[in-house]
């Protein structure tokens, strides 16, 4: 395969700017030889499986990018929130439209990270998670408590992927299925599955703001670093991604019995980076989220969105560029896991569809 996802000629340029999941399933099904020679799907609508036992955001509509007006030409780079695309889609099916079930996969798998998640009341320590965003996203472990229900996550949307195509609804069936990606893959991010190093914690136990405004900066700027990578087009993640998906199908593991192991192994890279990037990258990277409070009313992923720029110019500037080695290492090993797990979940699926 010669091409990425912001240079693929079978993906409109509406559908951009592209974002480090859309970068992650992408590649993960283009290395699915099944899964890319499927026929296409109607577009359907949604059938609504699991309305009364798994709430929507209140804010969150079913957008089907099939019907597509493109109006905008956004700058990849300096693109940081997954709403703002260069088209519009339609809130209704597009009558006569079909999709092929590996662009359904990619489209969608930044859905989660919309309003689908948003603005509910799920538990009352949602607040350690940045609101109901995060707990669902996230589970990590403080002190005699658990916070978050990434894994629940996971497999609720599974099992709607496995009733939509069961009832013949094959493009919520892949649609689903790019929902519960996107939280697998969530589940290989060291910054989901662990807050905070424990010595940092008892350090800043007492400064409340200052713990919030540095755990928020660690996590988003491993994202904007990851993100920035993909859309340069460094080889090496998409390499694991491909290379990982083809070892995750190859060995057809039941992804589920592997879970638990997977996030303990990105648990365990989330020290070395929150380190790294406070040690590294410096004050101007913390200076970049001086707006971050966490008795906002706005979620932490809503604040950390607006101080994205600010960040992105505080490690990508010249003097930086000689830092990534170590972070380019290790992101690769947590991308070959992520494309196992992907591989294996979507192989699964696409080895039962005509």
């Amino acid at each position: 395969m010669n091409y990425s996802l912001h240079n693929d000629p079978n993906l409109p340029l509406a559908w951009g700017p592209w974002f480090s999941h859309e970068y992650i399933t992408y590649f993960a099904a283009q290395a699915l030889e099944r899964l890319m020679s499927l026929p296409n799907v109607p577009v359907l609508p949604n059938p609504r499986y699991g309305d009364k036992l798994w709430s929507t955001g209140p804010k969150h509509i079913d957008v089907y990018k099939e019907n597509y007006h493109a109006h905008r030409q956004l700058d990849p780079l300096w693109s940081f929130d997954y709403r703002k695309r260069n088209g519009d889609f339609a809130s209704e099916p597009p009558l006569g439209k079909t999709i092929e079930p590996w662009k359904v996969l990619v489209i969608y798998s930044t859905e989660p990270d919309l309003y689908l998640d948003c603005d509910l009341n799920l538990h009352k320590n949602q607040k350690i998670t940045g609101g109901s965003h995060g707990w669902r996203h996230m589970q990590f472990k403080l002190p005699g408590m658990t916070f978050g229900i990434a894994p629940q996550s996971f497999r609720v949307h599974k099992d709607m992927a496995k009733l939509a195509f069961e009832n013949g609804n094959d493009y919520w069936g892949w649609r689903n299925l790019s929902r519960s990606a996107h939280y697998l893959a969530d589940l290989g991010h060291p910054f989901h599955v662990k807050a905070l190093p424990g010595a940092f914690l008892m350090k800043k136990i007492f400064s409340r703001q200052d713990l919030f405004k540095i755990v928020s900066a660690m996590h988003q700027s491993y994202e904007i670093y990851t993100e920035r990578r993909f859309r340069e087009g460094f080889e090496p993640f998409k390499q694991a991604l491909l290379r990982g998906a083809h070892e995750g199908q190859a060995a057809a593991r039941d992804v589920q019995d592997h879970l638990q192991a997977y996030i303990k192994r990105a648990e365990k890279k989330h020290n070395p980076i929150f380190y790294y990037f406070l040690d590294q990258f410096g004050q101007d990277l913390l200076d970049a989220f001086g707006q971050m409070d966490p008795n906002s009313q706005l979620d932490a992923a809503t604040q950390t969105n607006r101080c994205s720029a600010d960040a992105a110019r505080a490690i990508f500037k010249e003097a930086n560029l000689s830092k990534f080695a170590f972070l380019d290492k290790i992101t690769v090993e947590i991308l070959t896991d992520v494309g196992r797990m992907l591989g294996a979940l979507f192989s699964g699926f696409s080895s039962l569809r005509k």
